[in-house]
């Protein structure tokens, strides 16, 4: 017997790479639409025999038609190693965003695999358009072997399509599949840990309320930080307790929770305080004040209490009604915003002035919080640029498009680089909607609907009645948990309920807001 030892990572004689170990991945036994009812232990013939035999069907169509789909997205592929096409990736990631009913962003993404599935992975491409090769498997492979290089994933290629596709099972497929690329990924070079150093905001999607600081880094400097905030809670906690036994002044009592509680803050309370409420140490360097306001955006109907539907947060983060009235409440100062033909409109500029006013620019954040243009998600808060939709003339500036909210959007600037190529032409219609053409020639148009009124001098009315009806409301639940109303009860007696819910009724009619005419 004969035995071969490959130093791990060697090559051949002749220096090419090592080559994957070759897996002889078959099933048992064909599957076909009987050896399926066999296994299932399903009756010949049956309803259930004609609904698995459907199913089965199905799923090779699924393939089939999703391998379709792949071959039209192929040809938009743009090499993202070129930076003189990035106005042609853009262009063309941004028809599909259109054309698919998508972000921007997945519409990149799902061309780049495309272009991976067809040229660099032909022969898993050719399974899945047979119908071998379940849709589920195909996007699963493709994500595995998203940080491989070329190279390897056209040996990845060769290896699976030479697998049993068609009637290996599901757990058999994905063991191979994690089994093979972990031997790929054995030769790839270590990541650099202090290259993942990054800070993210995350947030549920819903109106929860919550959202999550993410920061990431190399593990000693993340198990450091999480000792100084540890040992930062100690200490503080240690010196409410003792300022509490002491009848001393309390520290770190930022909202005077301690004083009115008797107890020091929770450990959990305190490392999101010292988190969040202490100052940022940037050696020296000023950190300039935010360029726009944060703006709570609130449905009227929530702020007047009549119904629960979420505001938003800078007008994309949703926050729950409860939150958002809260938030309202402790506001000194109120911003109607109204759009035209209410009373409040902007008006247009002369038309020698190209910079709209910073507060043409606060409406178009509430009325644009994202990129005006179509599937893009990027935030208009700082990074996008107010664009003149009808181009403005800097050298005869009568001759050019106004500006007026009417003839503004914002963009972020990348797809304000994509105008102003003449890669994208927007369109304002009278009606407030924009029609988008996307590519020079065009490859798509659609038309976009304008964001509604933002509110009605008839709800502003309703909604300032029902706002101090709130408002009583609240200092009566705040009297009940503080027991001024027991006491009050003590000292006037009992309440007659045949008088006092009289004028009750009649307050209560007066002040509803749904009281006569809805205020729509």
């Amino acid at each position: 017997m004969t035995v071969t030892i490959r130093r791990p990572g060697g090559g051949g004689s002749d220096g090419t790479a090592p080559a994957a170990p070759a897996t002889m991945v078959r099933a048992r036994s064909p599957l076909t639409p009987e050896s399926l009812l066999r296994r299932g232990r399903v009756d010949p013939g049956s309803a259930d025999a004609a609904a698995v035999s459907r199913m089965m069907d199905l799923e090779r169509e699924e393939s089939r038609r999703y391998a379709r789909h792949l071959r039209d997205l192929a040809p938009f592929w743009i090499d993202h190693e070129d930076p003189d096409l990035a106005e042609d990736r853009e262009e063309r990631s941004l028809a599909i965003a259109i054309a698919l009913r998508t972000t921007t962003a997945l519409a990149s993404f799902r061309i780049r695999e495309a272009h991976i599935a067809l040229r660099e992975m032909p022969r898993t491409f050719e399974r899945l358009a047979a119908g071998d090769m379940p849709r589920r498997w195909h996007e699963k492979m493709l994500k595995a072997v998203r940080d491989l290089t070329g190279f390897q994933r056209s040996q990845a290629d060769e290896y699976i399509a030479a697998w049993d596709l068609a009637s290996i099972p599901a757990d058999r497929f994905h063991d191979e599949l994690r089994q093979l690329v972990s031997w790929f990924e054995r030769e790839q070079p270590r990541h650099c840990p202090e290259h993942s150093r990054d800070v993210t905001v995350e947030t549920s999607g819903r109106d929860d309320g919550v959202a999550c600081l993410r920061v990431t880094g190399p593990i000693p400097e993340i198990l450091a930080l999480a000792r100084r905030i540890d040992a930062s809670t100690t200490a503080v906690q240690s010196a409410q307790r003792h300022a509490l036994a002491q009848g001393a002044p309390i520290p770190f009592d930022l909202d005077g929770d301690v004083a009115r509680d008797g107890s020091a803050m929770t450990r959990a309370a305190l490392r999101y305080a010292i988190i969040h409420r202490t100052l940022l140490d940037t050696a020296g360097v000023e950190v300039p004040a935010p360029r726009h306001r944060i703006n709570i955006v609130v449905p009227v109907l929530t702020l007047m209490g009549v119904d629960d539907t979420p505001a938003t947060y800078d007008g994309m983060t949703p926050l729950p009604a409860a939150m958002a009235r809260d938030l309202a409440e402790s506001e000194p100062v109120w911003h109607r915003v109204f759009t035209h033909p209410v009373t409040g409109a902007f008006l247009p500029l002369p038309a020698q002035r190209y910079r709209p006013t910073p507060e043409m620019v606060e409406h178009l954040r509430l009325t644009t919080p994202r990129c005006a243009a179509p599937g893009c998600t990027k935030g208009t808060t700082d990074d996008a640029e107010n664009d003149h939709i009808e181009e403005f003339d800097h050298a005869h500036p009568a001759r050019g498009g106004p500006t007026s909210i009417d003839n503004l959007h914002r963009l972020h600037w990348g797809h304000h680089d994509l105008k102003t190529a003449g890669r994208v032409d927007p369109v304002r219609e009278p009606d407030g909607s924009t029609t988008w053409t996307v590519g020079s020639p065009p490859l798509i148009t659609t038309r976009v609907s304008p964001r509604p009124d933002l509110a009605t001098p008839r709800f502003a009315t309703a909604m300032m009645e029902s706002w101090e009806h709130y408002r009583w409301l609240c200092m009566t639940e705040e009297m009940e948990r503080n027991g001024e109303v027991e006491r009050i009860f003590r000292e006037w007696g009992p309440i007659d309920p045949a008088v006092d819910g009289q004028h009750d009724d009649e307050e209560s009619a007066r002040r509803a807001p749904w009281a006569g005419d809805p205020p729509f």
